[in-house]
């Protein structure tokens, strides 16, 4: 799987719809119109299945009635059956014509692998055409399209298919692919950290006069992230040497290198960062060491595990880097929307990467279990490979749900963390930004149940007129409730009780009244 396709669907229209009229003229067809191709006949699908599903109605009542274990055996066998046969994709007498609402037969043709065109395929390893054209054809107008719904996952290696014949539209396609991987990895850190701390096409005076694909740059924190739209070829893909060499390189060695030369820039005072228009960036005070970000385009699942050294890496982050796909990025920023969140999580990736552990093969995997038990680094002896134990049940359930009467839609995932903190790290921010990286990562280290006697001192039983164990949690928490060996929360409900000392392990939550009484 490609991605969810909440963030799938604006990725692929991104990149092809500006293409619309170079497409046309070269192929007499919109590349984003094959995304309406799969919708309608998904559509047309959904429709036959739940005709069938109502057709056998009957079965299900008498299934749920009957309390003969054998007999209800046999009616389950009957309903299954009944739902794969009537439901099933049929040979459709002439697809094209019935699509031609919306499209035209050329864009049909560009999306049918007609039976028989491969006498070479052998092998598994093999290129099956039929990945990236998914209309089995059969001499004629009948067809079989057997998953409309899945196209969406190979609907950019379908498109790049298309333009092979065209180089010059492949080369606007390539183009448009990095470009948009910038542009929107832009988009969606600034949609968490805000576009005036957002920067795209950063450049600064070093030898080769290197750039900066985005720089998120607030105080108390720095993402340098460079974005790489290539793609991975068929090749590549079967595991050819060269070919994924080259790609390693491309995607691994000279993104680290580049954000390597970032980071020391950075953290050698350097700070004459400039737009495109190379106009002066101001970048606020309190910086710390950035988190090395690798965004790509296509989903290489062994270079986000493994990082692999393709031999043209000049240098790497200490840090570690966290390699992710566009699409898991934006499936990140959409669940982790607060900037404390994003980047304790951005930092926790990066150093699991360093560590080498645990190992992560899904991002959902790794965000889901981070949101649950707040998952560190490991570092696994020597020989050994520590793997995430956790699936992403809660996130696949939150972007797979398919809304129906009677079926409650699944919560977004979050952090667990109480707002009232992430609102302490936002006064941490304005007040002392040299604290706020420490505050955050350490705040969002502690799990979600260790957060409770917080909670019970915020929120007490009986507002206003607290019990006497009420009044005893308020005493403690004002006196510090020490979270970590690298956190210490005070909520302060008395302006005229002393404050305590403040620093990178301390954070002071106000309480409502506190603020009231301040206004």
């Amino acid at each position: 799987m490609q991605g969810y396709p909440a963030h799938l669907r604006p990725i692929i229209e991104g990149i092809t719809a500006p293409l619309a009229g170079q497409a046309r003229k070269a192929l007499g067809f919109a590349l984003h119109h094959a995304l309406d191709a799969a919708d309608a006949y998904h559509s047309l699908r959904a429709t036959r299945i739940n005709q069938a599903v109502d057709a056998l109605q009957d079965v299900l009542a008498a299934l749920k009635a009957s309390t003969d274990k054998a007999h209800r055996s046999q009616l389950a066998l009957v309903h299954s059956a009944g739902v794969a046969t009537f439901g099933a994709a049929p040979v459709e007498d002439d697809l094209p014509g019935l699509l031609a609402e919306r499209l035209n037969t050329r864009l049909v043709a560009s999306l049918t692998t007609q039976l028989g065109s491969q006498p070479g395929l052998r092998e598994l390893s093999d290129t099956n055409t039929l990945r990236r054209r998914p209309i089995i054809g059969l001499g004629d107008t009948r067809g079989l399209w057997a998953r409309p719904g899945d196209f969406l996952h190979e609907a950019l290696d379908w498109a790049a298919d298309a333009c092979l014949a065209h180089p010059d539209l492949l080369k606007q396609f390539d183009k448009r692919r990095q470009d948009f991987c910038e542009e929107q990895a832009r988009r969606t850190l600034a949609s968490v950290f805000g576009d005036e701390c957002t920067h795209p096409g950063v450049i600064y005076p070093e030898a080769g006069n290197p750039d900066v694909d985005v720089l998120m740059a607030m105080p108390g924190a720095v993402l340098a992230v460079e974005a790489k739209g290539g793609r991975f070829t068929d090749p590549a893909r079967r595991a050819a040497p060269d070919r994924v060499k080259k790609k390693t390189r491309e995607f691994v060695d000279k993104a680290l290198t580049q954000n390597a030369r970032t980071i020391a820039y950075l953290d050698g005072g350097g700070r004459d960062f400039r737009d495109r228009h190379k106009r002066h960036l101001p970048l606020p005070d309190h910086l710390p060491t950035a988190v090395s970000v690798i965004v790509t385009l296509d989903r290489v699942d062994p270079f986000a595990t493994h990082l692999p050294d393709g031999g043209k890496r000049g240098a790497a982050p200490d840090d570690g880097s966290w390699l992710v796909t566009l699409t898991d990025l934006m499936m990140v920023a959409d669940v982790l929307r607060h900037p404390a969140v994003f980047y304790a999580y951005a930092r926790t990736r990066a150093a699991m990467a360093k560590a080498k552990g645990p190992t992560v093969f899904v991002e959902a995997d790794a965000l889901a279990a981070w949101l649950e038990h707040r998952v560190q680094p490991v570092e696994p002896p020597a020989g050994e490979l520590v793997y995430l134990d956790t699936s992403s049940e809660a996130v696949n359930a939150f972007y797979t749900h398919v809304d129906a009467p009677g079926s409650p839609s699944p919560s977004r995932p979050t952090s667990g963390i109480p707002s009232e903190v992430l609102d302490a790290l936002d006064l941490v921010q304005k007040g002392r930004p040299e604290d706020w990286r420490h505050l955050a990562i350490a705040a969002l280290a502690v799990k979600t149940t260790d957060w409770q006697p917080v909670r019970r001192a915020l929120h007490p039983t009986k507002p206003g007129c607290g019990t006497r164990r009420d009044r005893k949690r308020a005493r403690r928490a004002a006196d510090g409730i020490r979270l970590s060996p690298h956190l210490t929360v005070y909520v302060c409900d008395s302006l005229t009780a002393p404050p305590p000392l403040l620093g990178p392990a301390t954070l002071l939550i106000p309480t409502p009244e506190t603020d009231l009484r301040r206004r």
